[in-house]
């Protein structure tokens, strides 16, 4: 009985963990002086019907990702604009959306470029940038929009 009691709880074990390893959180994270501390996804929906992207507060708005296939990129453009990361392409073209190398150049571009948002995986945060909270969650929250496996 013990013995089955142990298996019972390796087994227990091993599958929250795989859950774990596979279930992740997206951030937006805007410069530390930003004023876009709050994002309705619905308004980021709307700034990207027409290009280049402009906020309803009137200012441009730029998306910098790591890469336009990365799940960030991918789960951004299914769960917040509504489809396909290829929208992301045409967005490229009309300068509202950045692609560089990695979440290090996404956090030093979005730290020094004014109404940048950036898109990384929420372990890649640093304090050079702030965690702006979607749909009033911030990562990690239950029913937080980002989270994608």
């Amino acid at each position: 009985m013990k013995q089955l009691i142990k298996i019972c709880a390796v087994t227990v074990i091993l599958a929250a963990a795989s859950i774990t390893c596979y279930a992740k959180d997206v951030a937006l994270v805007v410069a530390k002086n930003s004023k876009l501390t709050t994002l309705q996804s619905s308004s980021l929906a709307k700034a990207f019907k027409a290009l280049p992207a402009k906020l309803e507060s009137g200012g441009d708005v730029v998306i910098v990702v790591k890469a336009l296939n990365a799940p960030e990129a991918q789960v951004f453009a299914s769960k917040v604009l509504g489809q396909s990361h290829e929208v992301l392409n045409d967005a490229v073209a009309k300068r509202s959306v950045i692609v560089v190398g990695s979440d290090a150049e996404v956090i030093r571009i979005v730290a020094s470029t004014p109404n940048a948002i950036g898109i990384i995986d929420v372990y890649s945060i640093t304090g050079a940038v702030s965690v702006a909270k979607v749909d009033g969650k911030l990562p990690l929250e239950p029913g937080y929009l980002l989270h994608y496996n």
